[in-house]
């Protein structure tokens, strides 16, 4: 539990001497001169010009807002949050602002580099001013000069382990092995427990660092694999960055698409590479990246609000073990820029220092940029408002036994009032008309979200077998699924179907298709490592461990924050300690897990995991406190260190280090060259050869190639092709077109299996490459991808 600290133990920071302020303004200024010299050049200078870049657009103007008084009553991580999405949201409304304003005075490539640079400048210009008007104590200065051994050592471990990250990736790209990724994933765990042991001795700011590189080393693990885009989403959020960056300018015209919607991810990367002038991909790769990392930095600011070092320590690796979070998140970029809003309005919310106008518009600036930045976080979030808005008026409480205790964040005994006041009526509406403007009449994108609610609802009430997404099989009470060869099969039907209506000369004939079956494949484990096959020689399968830890992780976190949601009902010390906002906001987020969990559709389209990922922004603590009652029996002491390693241990297995040293499991592609997700989402040069190769035939645009429905990394990204009319087909058997280029990929090739995505579960099957021999011509083999037509 946080307490306020007495005055007199505060030290007194005197100001800086001129003469160190005036060398320090010349100093970025140099810097804000050369960054402003290689981004309108265009000469690279390699890790040094994208190193200036990036502190050009987005460090130095985030300290700048950081160094005022602006956020005078927010903690160090907090004010940082707020810099920095302020940032954010400006480079994106300025750069929309530039892009629909300049071609009206004839420039019609508005997001080209001197743009951006002026925009730069401005941009600098003005948050230096808005600092010298409410200047601030450089505090940091004095934590820096006063940092102790033992938080020295926690810091350099933790960047070795993201030198490791790093390192392990390029290796494993270079088809080497993952000792250098093991042995990160090491370090990373073994410093979690020294510092939970040692919390005591760290301070806030360093803990919120050593969070920080450790959350980077986890995400880079991922988004470094690969010489090129590797991933899911990532591959149409690069073709639309792509659309963007070829045209110098973002028109929702070029592709109507939800994901053109998002400037996180059309006019913020462009504003990025017209600076930075590296590989494009690297923009999310790398950059991205490393403001993602901060988020578990939030969720342990968010957890001190109301709770100790060690609970908040423990949110902070729940949230960032969670599979979802190096997994997926760093194919999801759109939705990385999204969550740190989702944190700055959170933060805003909860914050009692604040005067509640403040809060209020920062409260509504932060939803602004979820929603510029990712819709489908964007209707989570304003659901989550709702449902908690609503939950104040039918809980029928005492409002005397919500009110926190007093301490750090509580001085006025009117903590309940401070929701009732941010979180009004007048703010969701505000909110819920950002939605509508932009995704409703800007953009008209927002039928989908529509569309997905009514077949939602139907499918729940009038259609029991209303497809659910396989993610939905974590539940604590598992949805029934189909098995992958029924759903396969109905999808056969469903093409044969579809084919029945076109012209026999369209499809490959379906005398030539009945010849060759399309059997489902479980996906490969790793093979029993002499550790796994220890375990096995004394009755302890291997196999059998890792399914029951990995189920456990699942279904034993949502059991955490059903008894922690619990325990703050019936016990109240807990009610005082938390304040009825945060309760509220708890009970609004697990509803909306809740919601996408059991409608139908909806799970499929929005994935029940990136929902519980973004909830752990608030109900982290309550799992932590809810592990804590289950193993209150033991006794306080005993009863934490088991809580801890239980914690830990989740955090072992989910991450990956525990599967990988046993064997038994399917391979991640963090630490593999081999897995489910290294088949369908890993670019190989040769494939890169091969779409260059197709690139330059006739006929292929729009819609005349096929590959994996899961393939959009064969879709035309260069300058010269890239657009938004282009569509890519599935090679499933019943939907080879006589007419058509069929690009096999690198696992097509190699292992003879294709993969789907059906009813939202991931389907491995064998691929009858003979059909393809026998109906159509090989015109193009590298070795790794073919060309057929």
């Amino acid at each position: 539990m946080s307490h306020a600290i007495p005055t007199s133990f505060v030290p007194r920071i005197r100001p800086a001497p001129a003469s160190n302020r005036d060398w320090a303004i010349w100093a970025s200024a140099g810097f804000v001169a050369g960054a402003n010299v290689l981004a309108v050049s265009g000469y690279r200078l390699s890790f040094f010009g994208p190193t200036v870049g990036f502190w050009f657009l987005i460090i130095h103007p985030a300290y700048l807002l950081y160094t005022t008084s602006l956020w005078r009553k927010c903690s160090a991580a907090e004010r940082l949050c707020y810099s920095l999405a302020a940032v954010l949201l400006i480079l994106m409304l300025a750069g929309l602002g530039i892009n629909m304003l300049l071609p009206l005075i004839g420039v019609h490539r508005p997001l080209d580099p001197i743009p951006i640079v002026v925009l730069g400048d401005t941009l600098t210009v003005l948050t230096y001013l808005l600092r010298r008007q409410y200047p601030a104590k450089l505090v940091w200065r004095a934590e820096i000069r006063a940092i102790r051994r033992k938080e020295i050592r926690f810091l350099v471990g933790s960047g070795f382990c993201v030198a490791f990250a790093v390192l392990g990736a390029n290796r494993l790209n270079n088809g080497a092995g993952n000792q250098l990724s093991l042995l990160a994933l090491i370090g990373l765990v073994t410093i979690l427990v020294l510092l939970m042991i040692w919390r005591r001795q760290v301070r806030e700011g360093a803990i919120c660092v050593i969070l920080y590189l450790l959350s980077l080393e986890l995400l880079l693990m991922t988004s470094l694999r690969g010489w090129y885009v590797t991933g899911h989403d990532i591959q149409t959020e690069y073709r639309v960055f792509q659309l963007t960056a070829a045209h110098g300018h973002w028109s929702i015209s070029y592709f109507h698409n939800a994901y053109n919607a998002c400037l996180s991810i059309t006019i913020l990367p462009t504003e990025f590479m017209q600076v930075l002038h590296v590989d494009a991909a690297y923009v999310y790769k790398l950059f991205f990246q490393l403001i993602f990392a901060l988020c578990p930095v939030l969720v342990y600011t968010i957890s001190r609000r109301y709770w100790s070092r060690t609970i908040s320590i423990m949110a902070a690796v729940y949230f960032m073990g969670f599979p979802t979070f190096f997994t997926d998140m760093p194919f999801l970029n759109r939705q990385e820029i999204a969550y740190l809003f989702v944190c700055a309005g959170i933060l805003s919310i909860t914050n009692t220092e604040l005067d509640f106008r403040w809060r209020r518009f920062a409260l509504i600036a932060a939803s602004l940029g979820v929603e510029l930045s990712h819709y489908s976080t964007m209707y989570l979030f304003l659901g989550t408002l709702i449902v908690a808005w609503v939950t104040r008026y039918f809980i029928g409480l005492n409002l005397g036994g919500w009110h926190r205790r007093r301490g750090a964040f509580q001085i006025d005994g009117k903590h309940w009032a401070v929701m009732t006041r941010t979180l009004s009526i007048g703010a969701i509406v505000i909110m819920a008309a950002i939605t509508f403007i932009w995704g409703g009449l800007a953009t008209q994108t927002v039928g989908a979200v529509v569309t997905d609610a009514k077949s939602g609802i139907t499918g729940l009430f009038g259609n029991p077998k209303g497809v659910k997404a396989g993610d939905a099989s974590y539940g604590l009470v598992p949805a029934k699924l189909a098995s992958p060869q029924t759903i396969l099969n109905d999808y056969r039907l469903v093409t044969l179907k579809e084919r029945s209506g076109t012209a026999p000369s369209t499809y490959v004939s379906a005398s030539a298709l009945a010849r060759y079956s399309t059997p489902v494949v479980n996906e490969p484990s790793l093979p029993l490592t002499s550790v796994g096959r220890l375990f096995s020689d004394f009755g302890v399968s291997a196999i059998s461990l890792n399914v029951v830890v990995r189920q456990a992780a699942a279904k034993g976190e949502q059991l955490f924050v059903g008894i922690g949601l619990i325990t703050f009902l019936v016990s109240r010390r807990y009610r005082r300690q938390i304040g009825g906002e945060f309760f509220c906001l708890c009970v609004g987020s697990t509803v909306m897990v809740a919601i996408l969990t059991v409608l139908p559709n909806v799970s499929v389209d929005y994935g029940i995991l990136r929902a519980f990922q973004e909830a752990l922004f608030l109900i982290a603590p309550v799992l932590v406190v809810g592990s804590l009652i289950i193993f209150r029996f033991l006794g306080r002491v005993l009863g934490l260190v088991a809580a801890k390693t239980v914690c830990i241990g989740l955090a072992v297995s989910t991450i990956g280090l525990l599967p990988q040293v046993l064997g038994g499991y399917p391979a991640q592609l963090n630490l593999n060259n081999s897995g489910q997700y290294y088949d369908i989402y890993y670019t190989h040069p040769q494939e890169e050869a091969a779409l260059g190769r197709l690139g330059d035939e006739p006929g292929t645009l729009p819609n005349n190639v096929q590959a994996e429905n899961l393939s959009d990394r064969f879709m035309f990204t260069a300058p010269t092709k890239v657009n938004g009319q282009e569509v890519v087909a599935d090679i499933f058997p019943p939907l080879v077109r006589q007419s058509s280029w069929v690009i096999l990929d690198y696992s097509n090739v190699h292992t003879g299996l294709a993969n789907t995505t059906l009813d939202g579960a991931f389907i491995t099957y064998r691929y009858p490459i003979d059909f393809l021999w026998n109906t159509k011509n090989l015109v193009y083999n590298n070795g790794g991808s073919e060309i057929y037509r």
